[in-house]
């Protein structure tokens, strides 16, 4: 006993439960005794692996923290110094730390952080705004939430993350949870009480007002308890324990409705732009306008000459197509994202203009007449940018679509994240219409009236005007702002004038001229860049490096055609190249991966070469037994979109293998008939081919099968050993693991020779 004793290490190290979240000094031991006391040693080994990798991955990067990205996370310093405090008392490293001195707060609330917080916010700071109402929610008992692990929330994380993929669903799970606190303050689990709490509900969001939180914030609160009403009435386990929930959570929906147009009434004329001095003129909103349109320009000249336009070039360029519409035609948000496909084809050609009508409710109505240049932009989108984004795949009616082809989530984040691209402070579409709506007032009463038609805002909602009597409003409001929008170059003189508008400007395009892109470069240094007359910041160096790294992205993916990469694969390429910066990750190049089209398989050298010298891996030849016969299994795992072979052998007419089977019972199976455009084909896998007469080839063992397949025949025309050959290559339809039976369905090629006798395929 005293030698295990002194064999055993001192100290063991200590691995926390990725189950539990505890800290164990035998992890194995503890699993096997409590969390995982049900599950095979397998698994747990598997689980200690885990727990180990996470560990060590803690222990090499999270246990450092950077002051500068602790300033950017907690914009307030009493809050910021207290946390740098906890994380040094909990043994944490904090590289860039302030002197001593400068981390000792004032007993009396830390002045320094009033003044500080009182000048940033009479300038506009939002996060330190955010900062201050964050303070002001915790001391009127607003930011309480109920636990993370709660049920109702869990099971609404998952709707949201899976079944409406909301990006940011981790505000809207913290919106609701909040809300839900208030309205219940005790208990661990929210119930469906508060559907009948209306007056508690309309505290809580007064109570929101009061804490100096804007009113898009509040806002998002009630979006986000509308979005878990919606969850409730989808869960049919609630709706029968409560069958009156759909009728309640309608009730509480039009109650939110009711206070959201109160609240937003009363406190239209009261909320102004915190962000500047004053109410802002039109021209000041439509500064982002004049700021951000000779990069449009440039965009749109690409585009007509056919140039290559990056992704992030294409999403500025509906940037500013979203932003006419707001900053030019002062439209609101929710009516630019209901703006669909068909009222773009329905637009009216009207008086020099384009009248286009959004009908889609009557608070997203919009009826604007684009000028002839706006409609040139707008097409050319719609043609060159939009119609790429949804490919052939994809199914939107949005006019505006993401770069992923799906709807636009939110224009007014659009709008913002445009202001950001070039340093401008921000503004909203009730900014511009609220300065519209001022200078409106000197306007006699009838055209007061159009300019607010115009704006959505008559009151009179069943008037329908004709096409004209839009184009008029249309040219009274151009005339009523005055800006200088009209200035420059217009589009249509541009794509007639070529690039001698811009000649003079040094635009990326320019950049990348003299600083080519390239796998192997550098980008230029700061000083090269000044000294050739480009600007200082780093918008072109970014975009730069923005531009390799997408090139070195797509060159890491065309050496894995044949079959899905390893993370090692990956890895070890990378190293062969030498990137030490600007590269993808191995695990974003796995994630990545997509199966081939079929053009880049057809010249895919590692599988013509599988096919000319039949060396697949991966695959054995297995007995089933003397029912089943030869089989052939997995001995490596298999990706959706991997090629695992080729069904090999002398390919011949249809008719002349339909011939060939006459009397064969067995051997019937190793005839492969497919149709090769307006030819009939057979391969026939039973005598072998002239380049491989003595080879039981791999392919011909795999069993045709109708129920649950997990390969699909793919045909190719492939140029092997210099000769164009029809092949059939079996492309995985699922992930296969090792041991499992490969498996295939020719249902598609049977419906190409209707009339033939192919009932041994179902065998």
């Amino acid at each position: 006993m005293i030698e295990r004793d002194q064999k055993r290490p001192a100290e063991r190290n200590i691995v926390h439960c990725l189950q539990c979240y505890k800290p164990q000094e035998s992890l194995p031991v503890h699993l096997a005794r409590v969390c995982m006391k049900k599950s095979t040693p397998e698994e747990r080994m598997e689980q200690v692996q885990k727990a180990r990798a996470s560990s060590k991955e803690w222990i090499r990067r999270n246990r450092t923290w950077n002051y500068e990205h602790l300033r950017q996370l907690l914009p307030d310093r009493r809050s910021r110094i207290t946390m740098v405090k906890e994380l040094l008392r909990r043994g944490f490293f904090i590289i860039n730390q302030p002197e001593e001195s400068d981390m000792v707060l004032d007993p009396e609330g830390d002045s320094a952080t009033v003044d500080a917080a009182t000048t940033a916010e009479s300038s506009g700071d939002p996060r330190t705004m955010s900062a201050s109402v964050r303070i002001k929610m915790k001391e009127a008992g607003l930011h309480g939430k109920f636990p993370a692990r709660s049920k109702l929330l869990v099971s609404f994380k998952k709707y949201l993350t899976v079944s409406r993929k909301v990006p940011n669903w981790q505000q809207e799970v913290d919106n609701v949870s909040r809300f839900l606190r208030y309205l219940q303050p005790t208990g661990s689990e929210p119930s469906m009480d508060f559907l009948s709490k209306s007056r508690e509900t309309r505290d809580f969001l007064i109570a929101l007002k009061r804490t100096d939180m804007c009113p898009a914030s509040i806002l998002n609160y009630i979006k986000s308890m509308k979005r878990f009403l919606e969850y409730l009435t989808l869960r049919l386990d609630l709706k029968k324990k409560d069958p009156q929930l759909r009728t309640n959570c309608q009730s509480y929906t039009n109650m939110l409705k009711t206070l959201r147009k109160t609240l937003f009434k009363t406190n239209y004329d009261k909320t102004c732009d915190f962000r500047l001095d004053g109410t802002p003129s039109i021209k000041d909103c439509q500064k982002i306008l004049r700021v951000a349109k000779p990069d449009f320009l440039r965009i749109h000249e690409n585009l007509l000459t056919g140039k290559e336009v990056s992704n992030t070039e294409k999403t500025l360029y509906r940037y500013y197509c979203e932003a006419l519409l707001i900053f030019h035609h002062m439209q609101r948000p929710g009516a630019v994202e209901g703006f669909t496909d068909a009222d773009w084809v329905e637009r009216i050609a009207q008086g020099g203009r384009v009248v286009i009508g959004v009908w889609k409710e009557k608070t997203l109505s919009m009826q604007i007449a684009l000028t002839q240049d706006e409609e040139t932009c707008f097409q050319l989108y719609y043609k060159q940018i939009r119609a790429k984004n949804i490919g052939l795949k994809k199914f939107c009616q949005s006019f505006f679509t993401s770069t992923a082809g799906e709807a636009v989530h939110s224009v007014s984040q659009d709008m913002y994240r445009l202001h950001e691209m070039y340093k401008l402070a921000p503004f909203r579409s009730q900014d511009v219409r609220r300065a519209v709506e001022t200078a409106a007032k000197k306007l006699p009463a009838d055209k007061r009236e159009a300019v607010n038609h115009y704006l959505a805002h008559s009151a009179d909602v069943n008037r329908t005007p004709l096409p004209q009597d839009i184009v008029n409003a249309a040219v009274l409001l151009d005339s009523l702002k005055g800006t200088s929008l009209d200035d420059d170059t217009s589009l249509a003189e541009l794509s007639t004038a070529g690039t001698s508008t811009h000649t003079s400007r040094k635009d990326f395009s320019a950049f990348l001229d003299r600083f080519p892109v390239s796998l192997e470069g550098r980008p230029p240094t700061k000083k090269r860049r000044v000294d050739l007359g480009f600007p200082e910041d780093r918008v072109f160096y970014d975009k730069w490096r923005t531009a390799q790294y997408t090139q070195r992205e797509e060159y890491l993916l065309s050496h894995f055609t044949h079959r899905k990469p390893s993370v090692s694969k990956v890895a070890r390429l990378i190293a062969q190249e030498g990137w030490k910066a600007n590269c993808p990750k191995p695990e974003e190049i796995e994630r990545l991966w997509k199966p081939a089209p079929t053009g880049t398989i057809e010249a895919d050298e590692v599988i013509i070469k599988c096919v000319s010298e039949q060396a697949w891996t991966g695959l054995a030849v297995k007995d089933f037994g003397a029912e089943e016969g030869l089989g052939v299994v997995a001995t490596r795992p298999f990706s959706k979109g991997d090629i695992v072979c080729d069904y090999h052998g002398k390919v011949i007419r249809a008719a002349e293998g339909m011939a060939m089977m006459e009397g064969l019972n067995d051997d019937a199976r190793y005839f492969f008939f497919f149709k090769a455009g307006q030819r009939d084909l057979c391969i026939n896998a039973k005598t072998g081919c002239d380049c491989h007469p003595n080879t039981d080839t791999v392919g011909r063992r795999i069993k045709c099968c109708s129920k649950r397949p997990n390969l699909e025949p793919l045909h190719c025309v492939m140029k092997v050993n210099g000769e164009d050959k029809d092949v059939i290559l079996f492309k995985a339809l699922q992930d296969i693991n090792i041991d499992t039976q490969f498996k295939f369905y020719s249902g598609v090629m049977r419906e190409s020779f209707l009339g033939l006798d192919l009932d041994w395929l179902d065998e």
